[in-house]
């Protein structure tokens, strides 16, 4: 296995370990439902190799998609496809929608984007130990300067970092648990000291998503359930029509959710909190396993999976995916994968099934300090940290 196949795999198995430490009932259920996600998730881990390494010479493996949208058609009848462009830089192909960051902050503090709050500012944490985040930033990508926000508290017997950083209504929230509770932080984006919202008993559960919205912090647990408390303090209560669900994207929240242990692709059924609206996705038809859904659309592949490939929730708009991306969600920005660049060259690229383009994201088969690239839960940015440095990308700036 080669440094980007590691790394691919890593990335799937970071995924249950970005929350703080789990009282064991709750670190037993989370372990139970990555089980599940990884095992659907290994055909697109073969598909997602890079190089092959046959008598000393490197072969890249056979994977495509040329943006071509489909009608809803059998596994059988979704054809294949190559990708035979060199891919060029993606600061040369879209330099509106990429900047470099510093990996540290001037204390020597680990430098991580978390969400862009407009067209040129990124919320962005620090810390010194893995996962354990000591300040929030505001980063001017323009000018390139840091403004500190706030020391990231907890409670004195909290267990790991501060977690799930939610942003909306100029607020950021997060969580830090113990045993029995989670206590909820906020601060606002203009600055000062964070104070604790709320403690939420939960029986060593843990929270699973969380986001601002309608002045309040809402958020949903791992066992399912979405609840939410207001801002400025008060008493958490369950949100009506959220009971069982997890908290997909404001307002909308589903089942099974991303670490359920019940077998079944995520988020197949969605429900608008505010609306009442519910959107149940096409299942699988014979011969394919869906593997994830978002508001919009879902991806799946054929058996074994060797082609994969994404529709709505309807079922229509059925489009080849390139194989060779690296975690089974639906595409970001309703248009964007990561991919392998192909036969001519290691390396990650991002394509756009819109226009069929490919641009290299400068990630090839370098020491393990190179990330595999993983958009945000809005599926705007884009960040990861190569050999030359931190790059982000607003996936909403390209046309």
């Amino acid at each position: 296995m080669n440094g980007i196949e590691e790394r691919l795999s890593r990335t799937l198995g970071h995924m249950a370990e970005r929350a703080p430490r789990l009282a064991a009932s709750a670190a037993e259920r989370l372990e139970t439902g990555y089980r599940r996600r990884r095992n659907r998730s290994q055909a697109l881990l073969a598909a997602a190799a890079v190089m092959v390494v046959a008598g000393g010479v490197a072969v890249g493996l056979q994977g495509g998609g040329d943006g071509r949208v489909l009608p809803a058609a059998g596994p059988s009848e979704v054809p294949s496809a190559m990708i035979s462009a060199t891919a060029e830089p993606i600061e040369k192909m879209w330099p509106q929608a990429v900047w470099k960051m510093p990996v540290k902050d001037s204390q020597g503090r680990e430098l991580r984007p978390v969400a862009l709050i407009d067209d040129g500012t990124l919320l962005v944490k620090a810390w010194r130990k893995v996962e354990q985040p000591e300040v929030l930033y505001l980063y001017n990508l323009a000018g390139g300067d840091l403004r500190k926000i706030t020391d990231v508290r907890q409670s004195k017997k909290a267990e790991g970092g501060a977690a799930n950083f939610g942003m909306g209504e100029g607020v950021v929230a997060w969580w830090t648990s113990t045993k029995t509770s989670v206590h909820l932080w906020a601060v606002p984006l203009t600055g000062g000291e964070a104070r604790q919202v709320a403690e939420h008993k939960t029986g060593g559960d843990m929270i699973d998503s969380l986001t601002v919205a309608k002045g309040a912090i809402v958020f949903s647990v791992l066992k399912g359930g979405v609840f939410s408390v207001p801002v400025n303090g008060g008493q958490v209560t369950p949100v009506d029509r959220g009971t069982g669900l997890h908290l997909l994207s404001w307002p909308w929240a589903g089942s099974p959710g991303t670490w359920s242990p019940e077998d079944g692709a995520p988020f197949t059924h969605l429900v608008n909190l505010e609306t009442g609206q519910t959107s149940d996705a096409t299942p699988a038809r014979r011969g394919e396993q869906l593997l994830a859904c978002g508001v919009q659309s879902c991806i799946a592949t054929t058996s074994g999976g060797a082609r994969a490939f994404t529709r709505l929730r309807d079922g229509s708009k059925q489009q080849e995916v390139p194989t060779g991306f690296q975690i089974p969600e639906p595409p970001s920005q309703s248009r964007f994968y990561v991919r392998t660049l192909g036969s001519d060259a290691p390396g990650l690229g991002l394509y756009d099934l819109k226009t069929g383009t490919l641009a290299d994201l400068g990630i090839g088969n370098e020491a393990a300090q190179g990330e595999v690239p993983v958009a945000d839960r809005a599926g705007r940015m884009m960040t990861y940290l190569t050999a030359s440095g931190r790059y982000v990308i607003d996936l909403s700036r390209i046309p």
